[in-house]
């Protein structure tokens, strides 16, 4: 069996949708829908919808509070395995399914069994033969999708490619990766780098990794991450991956990186301020930040991205 865990936050509407694709979707899984806390009607509207569908083996999990991303996933993970199952999907719930991805992605998996993570192709929901990503690779503390804008049809015929990068979006594990707290995702980052230091922490590891071809899901993009936008949202981007490449990488590399780096955070840190001397005060800022602390908390996702006081 294999567990699917499906993080909701005020979004019931695509919550519903992924489940009723879930619904006609085929192989041996249960779906633990995590409500993270939501602070509209998702908890009834969720619930109801499970009552009415029984057919579909899936159960509620409502959180008291958002725990973010990582945490939420990982707390879902948590309940999960107290059902033994033999595999694990984390799928975010602005994903629609097709019938036969869960199938392609356990058959890949029983052939090739050295593969320990894996990712279906992801299309692009609202154009559904454009290509959004197939995995990735890491390179130099960067990471490149495989087949991102592509149209469909352009995939090369094959029936994987290895990856080095894989997305939370749609993400196939098994129980041996999670650590002595049966945790898969880092809980550093209250929001965002959870898959990208995922991917660092599996290549140190030598885990293996591929995009099945054959398995396919559709993704509206951005459906959460539009909701944030601004200066505060690129500090926390850069505050985020300064940290994880601090920690995952030794010294030499950290700073190396750093200094290729530097030239896209001035850039980016501009078009959002507008002022060179603005974007000069958020550069040493942003570098104080990433020697000194350990993670990006809620505490700071708030006050860079909603209430507007990190820098005040």
């Amino acid at each position: 069996m294999t567990a699917i865990i499906v993080l909701n936050w005020n979004g019931a509407d695509d919550t519903l949708a992924c489940l009723n694709s879930l619904m006609k979707a085929d192989g041996d899984f249960r779906i633990y829908v995590v409500d993270n806390g939501s602070s509209d009607d998702s908890v009834s509207r969720i619930e109801t919808w499970i009552g009415e569908h029984k057919k579909l083996d899936a159960r509620l999990i409502a959180l008291d509070r958002n725990y973010g991303f990582a945490r939420g996933n990982n707390k879902g993970i948590a309940v999960a395995g107290q059902d033994t199952p033999d595999s694990y999907l984390l799928l975010n719930n602005d994903t629609e399914v097709s019938p036969d991805f869960l199938v392609s992605l356990q058959a890949f998996s029983k052939r090739n069994p050295q593969y320990r993570i894996l990712t279906p192709k992801i299309n692009y929901f609202y154009d559904k033969q454009k290509v959004w990503n197939c995995g990735g690779k890491l390179l130099f503390g960067f990471r490149k999708y495989y087949c991102s804008e592509q149209p469909d049809m352009a995939v090369r015929e094959t029936d994987h490619l290895s990856v080095s990068f894989v997305t939370g979006c749609a993400l196939y594990f098994y129980p041996e990766l999670l650590d002595e707290q049966n945790r898969l995702l880092t809980e550093r980052f209250f929001f965002g780098e959870e898959d990208f230091e995922l991917s660092l922490r599996m290549k140190k590891q030598k885990v293996q990794m591929a995009c099945v071809l054959n398995s396919l899901i559709y993704h509206k993009v951005g459906a959460s991450g539009n909701k944030m936008y601004g200066l505060g949202k690129v500090y926390m981007h850069y505050l985020n991956r300064f940290i994880d490449i601090r920690i995952n990488k030794s010294g030499l590399f950290y700073y190396t990186w750093a200094l290729v780096n530097l030239p896209f955070c001035i850039k980016h840190f501009y078009m959002s301020s507008h002022s060179l001397s603005r974007t000069l005060v958020l550069m040493k800022r942003l570098w104080k930040d990433a020697r000194i602390k350990e993670g990006v908390s809620k505490e700071d996702f708030e006050a860079l991205v909603i209430d507007n006081t990190y820098f005040v």
